[in-house]
């Protein structure tokens, strides 16, 4: 029996989970691998939400669009952070997370074999559904402090091609997008036509005085833009598989036929849980976010004691994204450094070609003591190897 999706990779978490096994029993395993953050919902939303259990309604089905006073108050919350405004009535689709968001997206844009411009290296469950609906992906790669080059982009469309996916604050290497960047990719899909999806799940964790910047605030461009997001990582709620998309109504009514059909609505517990959030527990996911700044002065501060290690410092998220001098096989590094170490990073391969030669630490679970650690531990290894 042939199956349609042999052709599309395995997730490569899974496979390495599997690859350390006999590691992760050990009370000395190091998890640098997964994208998880370091913080759970604050305590007093997760006791409204243990009130709300016993309601029928908790375990009903909510609209396809999802809670009306959740995307009112998420429209609130995407106004004041990050700028844009967006009509909770029209124009806002509660999801069962981003990836969830971005499936969906390619499902109802995505003709078969159309292309979507990916930079490369890039996030790799988008890729699988990219390719899982039919579609082809053409990696660009990233110019210096792994940013996206608007010429190299425009170059890069032809006649298949649907549109360009953005994902900033960057998933594996940390980028955060200059808004004049931005802006030229924007200016390109409008004069092309083509539909720019901006992937936004880390908005808030920007850091060194940097800024995020949304395409949506480009009033001339509302039309051509698609914005994901996410309650996963900020508001630490990766389990509860809760996020957003943002679109013109003509798109989101369409999206809702996708919607429907593979998942009828985000986890309606979850949603009530990102409410409560939204209303009572700001200054929590506050305290968190400089919890995560700190962790990554730390973090860097040490990486740079790792001559094999050449990283330059991006200004968001909490991934690293190093280059390992002489490395040809990122994936055999990984191993190597497992079983040696007993520490899981990921191979830089899977974030496409252009990340071989590299590896992606995920510092957002750790505490001070464990980022030590974990860089003794790959201090040690790079000294000997």
């Amino acid at each position: 029996m042939r199956f349609r999706t042999e052709d599309i990779m395995p997730p490569p978490i899974v496979k390495l989970a599997e690859a350390a096994k006999r590691f992760i029993s050990s009370p000395d395993f190091l998890n640098l691998g997964q994208g998880l953050p370091g913080h759970i919902p604050p305590e007093d939303a997760i006791a409204a939400l243990r009130e709300r259990l016993s309601h029928p309604s908790t375990h009903l089905y909510t609209s396809d669009q999802g809670l009306l006073e959740l995307r009112e108050e998420l429209s609130l919350y995407l106004r004041q952070n990050n700028g844009i405004d967006v009509n909770p009535q029209n124009e806002l689709v509660i999801t069962a997370g981003a990836n969830n968001a971005f499936a969906g997206t390619i499902m109802t844009l995505l003709e078969q074999n159309e292309n979507i411009i990916v930079p490369t290296p890039y996030y790799f469950n988008s890729v699988m559904a990219i390719k899982l609906a039919g579609g082809n992906v053409v990696e660009v790669p990233t110019g210096p402090g792994f940013q996206p080059i608007p010429a190299d982009i425009e170059k890069a469309i032809d006649e298949k091609t649907r549109g360009v996916f953005l994902v900033s604050p960057n998933n594996p290497t940390g980028a955060v997008y200059d808004k004049d960047t931005v802006d030229q990719i924007v200016d390109i899909c409008i004069q092309h036509d083509i539909v720019l999806i901006s992937d936004e799940s880390y908005s808030r964790m920007v850091f060194d005085g940097a800024s995020h910047y949304s395409p949506r605030l480009r009033r001339d461009a509302v039309e051509h833009i698609i914005t994901l997001g996410s309650f996963s990582k900020e508001f630490g709620m990766s389990g509860w598989r809760v996020g957003f998309v943002v679109g013109p109504k003509k798109f989101t009514d369409e999206f809702l036929k996708v919607q429907d059909t593979v998942s009828i609505c985000a986890p309606t517990a979850g949603q009530l849980l990102a409410l409560d959030i939204l209303k009572n527990g700001l200054d929590s996911i506050e305290q968190e976010i400089e919890r995560l700044n700190l962790l990554r002065d730390l973090a860097y501060l040490r990486i740079r004691e790792i001559d094999q290690l050449e990283v330059p410092r991006t200004s968001g998220t909490f991934y690293i994204f190093p280059k390992v001098k002489g490395c040809k096989d990122s994936r055999a590094l990984v191993m190597d450094i497992l079983q040696s170490t007993g520490t899981l990073v990921l191979p830089g391969v899977i974030f496409g070609a252009a990340g071989e030669g590299h590896i992606r630490i995920s510092i957002g679970p750790l505490t001070p003591e464990a980022v030590d650690e974990a860089f003794d531990r790959l201090g040690k290894y790079f000294d000997s190897n």
